[in-house]
């Protein structure tokens, strides 16, 4: 529209220049043509202003990273045809939304011409850099007049739907959760199925021969070479495994950071979900409060998956403090902290040392197990002498490799 403008300054320049060096009729009239044209092009915009009806529509409201199924609609009820019709998108990421600040925001602007008593619908290309709950909002429309001049605003009262939300699903961790890793997050349990094997490497169901497709890590390697035939291992099936996740999103922390601990969640839990092993998520949720629930099978992930993709903003160990006070705590659980955000201060983390300590004395847990992305060595040995094991949401070990 600038450049139109530009274009018109430069017309009405060298018409009115004509028009004083040159005592013709003609350029007389071409100046007064060019005058009068932008009141009349704005006067046949203002009955499609009137009469433009316009949507937001969302095909899908969970999605995978990537492409945005939304669709843009507009209706043109009057007789005059409409140069432009140009929508001003705004998407805000809820996820690490910190008060009314949003960390991830972004304004698209999407033009398409209109014909008289015409609709027209197109799905703009709408990309989701990152994971959580996306809001969209349709902030402006304005109708573009036939010499690109002027841009009307459409009233609000003319729109059918203008605002609505994505929930764009993490990446699921690129490693495969091994048997023993889940074990390791608490899959030990006092009491087993007799019935049914799991996939709890500290007890074992049963011995029996070797069938195809069998893992390979299930087979007892010192009891088959006696036998002189594979003999394999089933697992136990724990029935009280206490597992319980705390997810916290610190306001330190960057969309890359939130979506690693939400990606690890998603893909702990769907393996435990398939071996049926019951756990818990507990988060702060936008309202304020400790947030609990437990994970029984795809309906309640779906449900939680919801709510953690609009995360917002954490003061440090505000989770572990809020699920401490909160009385739903037990002395046999094993609590795994995900944690986006830098995890440790030495010189403002005096408290949370004093509660990490004391977890176990407390009967709060029986053990705790620390994710975060990140971990320096020395972070590392400081939380084990506290009592806390250390595992990176990418499943390895601060200084394991070091040590290696």
């Amino acid at each position: 529209m600038a450049g139109n403008r530009i274009l018109y300054g430069y017309a009405l320049f060298f018409s009115f220049i004509l028009f004083v060096l040159f005592d013709l009729y003609l350029f007389h009239l071409l100046l007064i043509f060019l005058l009068i044209l932008p009141p009349v092009s704005l006067l046949a915009a203002l009955p499609v202003r009137q009469k433009l009806r316009y949507a937001l529509e969302i095909e899908d409201d969970i999605v995978p990273k990537g492409m945005c199924g939304i669709r843009l609609s507009a209706r043109n009820d009057s007789m005059l045809p409409c140069a432009g019709v140009r929508f001003t998108l705004e998407r805000h990421n809820a996820l690490g939304r910190l008060g009314e600040r949003y960390i991830e925001t972004s304004e698209d602007i999407v033009q398409f011409p209109l014909g008289p008593r015409s609709s027209y619908s197109m799905e703009p290309a709408v990309r989701m850099a990152h994971c959580g709950r996306v809001d969209l909002a349709v902030r402006r429309v304005s109708v573009i007049d036939m010499m690109g001049l002027f841009a009307l605003p459409v009233p609000p009262k003319s729109r059918s739907a203008g605002m609505g939300s994505v929930y764009v699903l993490p990446e699921l961790q690129v490693r495969s959760i091994q048997t023993e890793e889940a074990a390791d997050l608490g899959m030990d349990s006092a009491t087993y199925s007799t019935e049914k094997a799991g996939g709890d490497p500290s007890e074992i169901f049963q011995l029996r021969d070797y069938r195809e497709g069998d893992a390979r890590h299930s087979v007892h390697w010192k009891l088959s070479s006696r036998m002189n035939r594979l003999i394999v291992r089933e697992f136990g099936l724990p029935l009280n495994p206490s597992l319980h996740f705390l997810l916290e999103l610190r306001e330190d922390a960057n969309p890359a950071a939130a979506e690693a601990m939400l990606g690890t969640m998603l893909a702990f839990s769907e393996h435990l979900m398939a071996r049926d092993v019951t756990h818990s998520i507990s988060w702060i949720g936008e309202e304020g409060g400790l947030r609990t629930m437990p994970v029984t099978g795809p309906e309640a992930l779906a449900s939680v998956l919801h709510e953690l993709l609009a995360l917002p903003g954490q003061r440090r160990w505000s989770t572990l403090e809020r699920f401490a006070a909160s009385g739903a705590a037990k002395s046999d659980t094993h609590l795994v902290y995900l944690v986006a955000g830098n995890i440790w201060n030495a010189a403002g983390d005096e408290n949370a040392a004093r509660l990490l300590g004391s977890l176990v004395d407390l009967g709060i847990c029986r053990r705790m197990t620390i994710m975060p992305e990140r971990c320096p060595p020395d972070t590392a040995q400081t939380l084990l002498e506290l009592g806390c094991e250390v595992q990176l949401l990418d499943g390895s070990i601060p200084g394991a490799e070091a040590e290696s």
